[in-house]
């Protein structure tokens, strides 16, 4: 039994008084004896006892009233076996996992199906004064009962038939994060939070912050439905361009957890339907292993599936992929007469140039580049910084040369902070070597041919030669060796990435967060000779492979992610095709162009989007990795996060009623402890009235002899 109000115990001492009083007003007669009054000794004997039986009554009915009242005041509830059939009125937010691991098969079926099997027996054990809330443990997590329209637990349960299961990530945090909140703003005196779920560890990362110090107490009941199971899947696919190919390179990522087989499984992967190779994934000892394919060059898309031999969850044994044309489409912008020589040498190449005019930067433009070239550009417009930014947030690269046109104020304020933020670059202004000065810096490169007589240079001699760019450079010297430098933009790079420098420290090239690759000096022949030196096609080669080789080369989501497909300027009505059949679309504005928003998918597989006369985009879309590592959570971990919580964790083999009878408060005895209290009263009323003893007189009266 519990107290819902336990100070009023207090109260109870008051039923002491009346004893007190009892024994205070006791009165001892004095004997006197009257051989003559015998039968008045009698008789009087008998009144005797029937007043002593009254005080006692008395003291017990006013003992007791005053006990009753106390109690009541106290609110006594009943637990164990009696508080399922009667409970005080109960708000309870219920959490059902949806997310993808639950599709995992069990002896009655999936998890899933298990979990709604749970579900039911736990809402049959609320009434028509409890308030019950139904929300999911998948990403974004929905509020089943706002959408069903209803609180009762038992039109709670006739939906149950209908619900299915996502293929969502589990997320624990954000439903449990929001019951507290629901179960704070209750006036319902019981508080109660249940969750159905196979404790992944995934869904609890991150609870603390989220729960914060309330003090606000529940009680929390958790039905373990999962195990510690083995799984492997194929986690990730990256794309690589090899240099000097049309070809495609594709890494497999597989992975496994909660396993120590050496057994190998075979791994397929289809082209466009067709089986292309065959495979053994097989880590060993490690949890994750490569595999490498490659893909035939094509100048549309290539799209697929890698597939695992299925196991007990086979949701993620299979991953899709989808790739754009090979060909790089290059947007060129500025004075770049020897980049365009460099990237359209004789014989073709593996880039297709795109000439831009000065101030026709616009979404549409960019939208068809994997990469822009600027070169020796003085300023852009706001809106062209505006539609660079957005392009570059979509994925496309930038490799941005300076010159004598610059206006390094207008770089400084608009430009260069929106290239890659939070990376930051600014320009201080510019260099010049003094003849006699810097001549004589030659750097590890010897004399150059090039060098002009009489005039100072500087050499680039520090480079990251483990950086991408410079990987295929053989031997010690510097990629630029040959090359000399008259001037360029002295910058400083607070937290940009400088790929190499001047003989005089100064920043050469420097990467902006993956983004955007700037060099600080011309591409031209008026600040250098790199541009006739033989290491200046290697160099622009790779620099654009390694921008282009990453971010645009696989058009891949997770299930649940909004889709903006930016088409440039194609627009009018479109067709998206996938896995749950077809969606028609219409363009609408995405930053300075048109594209399509596709609602978020909530199937794996691959997407089309047509119109009647081309394919416009091919992307992909997956689960969500992360959930395939199966790893419970521990239940102290969980005790600890819901550390203001009564919490009582259970499996699926325990009896769901009975826990609950041990979770929850009983029924709230303090009305029947009234009425009973009522009748003591009653009762007090008319013991301490004279009716029993005029009764009990005339009784005695018609025991008396006539004289």
């Amino acid at each position: 039994m519990n107290f819902l109000n336990p100070w009023y115990l207090l109260a109870a001492l008051a039923a002491v008084v009346p004893l007190v009083i009892h024994l205070l007003h006791r009165q001892r007669a004095r004997v006197e004896v009257f051989p003559s009054l015998d039968f008045l000794r009698r008789m009087m004997r008998k009144r005797t006892r029937r007043f002593r039986l009254k005080q006692l009554l008395l003291l017990i009915t006013r003992t007791l009233l005053l006990l009753v009242i106390a109690l009541a005041l106290a609110r006594p509830t009943l637990t164990g076996s009696h508080a399922v059939r009667g409970h005080l009125p109960t708000t309870a937010v219920i959490i059902l996992d949806d997310s993808f691991s639950m599709a995992r098969q069990a002896r009655e079926g999936t998890l899933f199906e298990v979990a709604k099997q749970k579900l039911a027996e736990v809402l049959k054990h609320f009434g028509g004064a409890d308030e019950v809330h139904l929300v999911t443990a998948s990403s974004p997590s929905r509020d089943l009962t706002a959408a069903w329209g209803t609180r009762d637990a038992q039109e709670i349960r006739d939906h149950l038939g209908a619900l299915a299961q996502t293929d969502l990530a589990t997320d624990l945090v954000s439903p449990l994060a929001a019951a507290r909140a629901t179960l704070a703003r209750s006036s319902n005196p019981d508080k109660e939070i249940y969750v159905v779920s196979d404790m992944q560890k995934l869904g609890w990362e991150g609870l603390e912050r989220e729960m914060g110090d309330d003090e606000s107490a529940g009680k929390a009941l958790l039905v373990d439905l999962g195990e510690n199971d083995p799984n492997s899947c194929v986690e990730d696919i990256g794309f690589t361009i090899p240099s000097g190919s049309d070809d495609l390179r594709m890494d497999v990522t597989f992975a496994r957890f909660n396993s120590s087989e050496s057994q190998g499984r075979v791994a397929e992967v289809y082209l466009e339907g067709a089986l292309l190779a065959r495979s053994v994934f097989s880590p060993g000892e490690a949890v994750r292993a490569k595999e490498s394919f490659r893909l035939p060059a094509s100048r549309g898309f290539l799209w697929g599936e890698v597939a695992l031999a299925e196991d007990r969850l086979p949701l993620d044994d299979r991953r899709y992929f989808a790739v754009p044309s090979r060909k790089r489409v290059i947007g060129l912008l500025g004075d770049t007469y020897y980049v365009s020589k460099a990237l359209s040498p004789e014989g073709g190449g593996s880039f297709t140039t795109v000439e831009l005019d000065e101030g026709s930067l616009t979404s549409a433009s960019l939208a068809k580049l994997d990469a822009l070239v600027m070169s020796n550009v003085a300023r852009l417009a706001p809106l062209e910084v505006a539609a660079l930014a957005d392009y570059l947030a979509g994925g496309g690269r930038l490799l941005a040369f300076v010159g004598s046109k610059v206006d390094i104020g207008d770089y400084n304020r608009n430009l260069l902070p929106r290239i890659a933020p939070p990376a930051s670059l600014k320009i201080e202004g510019l260099a010049r070597a003094v003849a006699g000065a810097a001549s004589d810096q030659t750097g590890s490169g010897g004399t150059s041919s090039t060098a002009q007589p009489g005039r100072g240079f500087y050499t680039i001699e520090r480079v990251d030669r483990g950086h991408r760019i410079f990987a295929k450079f053989k031997g010690d010297e510097s990629p630029f060796a040959d090359a000399r430098f008259y001037t360029f933009m002295k910058t400083v790079p607070e937290s940009a990435q400088v790929l190499a420098h001047f003989s005089d420290g100064s920043p050469a090239l420097i990467e902006m967060g993956e983004r955007a690759i700037v060099v600080t000096t011309s591409a031209d022949v008026s600040w250098n000779d790199l541009v006739l030196t033989p290491q200046f096609l290697p160099i622009i080669h790779e620099a654009l492979l390694y921008l282009t080789s990453g971010a645009r080369a696989s058009q891949s989501y997770k299930i649940g992610d909004e889709i903006d497909l930016k088409t440039g300027d194609r627009g009018g009505e479109a067709y998206l095709q996938g896995p749950a059949g077809g969606t028609r679309l219409f363009p609408e504005a995405l930053g300075q162009g048109l594209g399509y928003r596709i609602p978020p998918p909530d199937v794996p597989g691959v997407y089309f989007l047509k119109n009647d006369v081309e394919t416009l985009s091919v992307f992909a879309v997956n689960v969500d990795t992360r959930e395939s590592d199966l790893t419970k959570v521990a239940p102290s971990e969980v005790e600890a996060k819901l550390k203001h919580f009564d919490t009582k964790w259970i499996t699926s083999t325990d009896d769901v009623g009975e826990s609950i009878s041990l979770l929850r408060r009983g029924r709230d005895l303090s009305r029947p402890l009234v009425w009973a209290g009522l009748v003591l009263f009653l009762f007090e009323v008319l013991l301490a009235s004279n009716l029993p003893l005029r009764l009990s007189r005339t009784d005695d009266q018609d025991a008396l002899p006539n004289s």
